[in-house]
């Protein structure tokens, strides 16, 4: 029996055997073959002929509606569970328990199934008049088999029945919305064509692009592993100097007579090769090229105030979109922080809040911009982990005062981490955030 109450760990797992089963046609050896739900991702996937290399938006498209239906699914799977396992915790401790124990606990157990399950399920009357003429030991393990199988089997039917429902309903929504969202979808994914600067904060995030001169600095040297160079090699001269080293006597000073050779040895007057080292070799400690080594995770601070309604919110779901599939490919936890009046952080990472994404355009945006509090709490999310070498990157008009000496502190601190803080200006407001960003870009 597949165990759905962990749903984070379930969706996880799910994402994994879909990108798994469309690449290679085949289910991770971690999914149980009596698993309902990676049946029914193997038909939608078969179906759909997403292995037959289609468009990515279109697996990307039909991924994300599967995996908001399973995590609405595991909802009610999860609830099930755990009401059985109250019954099924009730029948490992009358099987294990010695006969004693389960004759005090026989009327207990009797009610529990007769108000359950009919006598085709489990014969408790006939087994209950067995105890007057057997051995109660084997009756008890008699009943506790059936009764074992029966809530077994009225689990598995209760899944599948909440299956088949939902299935139904959602392959209809499907129909109606799959299109239309795929449509918005690549909309959306074309802006990136419109804006190149979109692209370059990608790259940049995603560690693929040379970091600029002024991102190599000697803050993020310190995390980086450190390499020996070559030493200074004895044969390597650039001069001849006076002293009495013999590793490095010219050959025309051994040709003197030897008292003479002998003097000069003790004044120290020999003529010797001289190198860059003074005789010591050295050794140069370098850092390797890439300054950035470790990725940690990303924190896209987006704007849904009033003034970022329309076309800029629009640039900015499409960098979000580009931003979480490369952080799904590197394995990066990812955060989105959208801050007007308040701000609230949400990670992106599980599976099971990818589906917040589509509800983000419909959200209504009023009120002015809180950039204090949107500070406060992406800090605070790079405080919840050992996170080091993160990506923080806000999406604004900038239209609200730069942070307050408190707050700056502690964004120097983080930067003290490795992380970097970048930004995407929409519009062409004035402000001093030059001054706190590593990188700010303009759209």
């Amino acid at each position: 029996m597949t165990d759905y109450t962990d749903i984070d760990t379930r969706l996880e797992e799910y994402s994994d055997a879909f990108d798994a089963y469309v690449e290679s046609g085949e289910m991770p050896a971690s999914i149980s073959k009596d698993d309902y739900l990676a049946e029914y991702m193997r038909e939608v996937i078969e179906n759909n002929e997403l292995n037959k290399d289609p468009d990515p938006t279109w697996i990307e498209t039909v991924k994300d509606e599967l995996m908001a239906f399973f995590a609405f699914l595991l909802e009610h799977l999860k609830a099930l569970q755990l009401d059985a396992k109250k019954e099924w915790d009730m029948i490992v401790r009358f099987k294990e328990s010695p006969v004693d124990e389960q004759l005090g606990m026989w009327q207990q157990v009797r009610d529990a199934i007769e108000a359950n399950y009919s006598e085709y399920e489990v014969n408790i009357s006939g087994y209950a008049a067995q105890l007057e003429s057997e051995d109660n030991e084997s009756v008890f393990a008699a009943v506790a088999g059936d009764w074992e199988m029966a809530c077994r089997t009225r689990l598995q039917q209760k899944e599948s029945q909440i299956l088949k429902r939902a299935r139904n309903q959602f392959e209809r929504q499907s129909r109606e919305a799959g299109i239309q969202d795929y449509q918005d979808k690549k909309r959306l994914d074309n802006y990136i064509h419109y804006y190149p600067q979109l692209q370059e904060i990608v790259d940049i995030i995603g560690r693929d692009k040379e970091p600029s001169k002024e991102e190599k600095d000697s803050i993020i040297y310190k995390f980086l592993p450190v390499t020996v160079a070559k030493n200074s090699s004895v044969e390597e001269f650039d001069r001849v100097e006076s002293g009495n080293n013999l590793e490095r006597v010219l050959p025309v000073e051994l040709s003197m007579p030897e008292d003479l050779f002998f003097k000069r040895y003790v004044t120290k007057e020999l003529q010797l090769f001289s190198s860059p080292g003074k005789d010591k070799p050295q050794k140069i400690e370098e850092h390797r090229k890439d300054p950035r080594l470790t990725k940690g995770p990303i924190i896209v601070c987006v704007d849904t105030s009033g003034s970022m309604e329309g076309r800029p919110l629009k640039i900015a779901f499409s960098l979000l979109r580009q931003l979480l599939r490369m952080a799904k490919k590197q394995k990066r936890p990812c955060y989105l922080i959208s801050f007007s009046v308040r701000a609230k952080a949400v990670d992106l990472a599980k599976p099971r809040n990818w589906g917040k994404l589509d509800h983000f355009l419909s959200d209504s945006f009023s009120g002015g911009t809180d950039g204090e509090q949107m500070l406060a709490e992406a800090i605070c999310v790079l405080r919840s982990g050992a996170y080091e070498m993160a990506d923080v990157l806000i999406i604004s008009d900038f239209e609200f005062p730069t942070p307050k000496a408190t707050t700056m502190v502690n964004i120097n601190k983080e930067k003290s981490l490795g992380t970097r803080f970048y930004a995407l200006q929409i519009g062409r407001s004035n402000h001093k955030y030059h001054k706190i960003m590593d990188r700010i870009w303009l759209a």
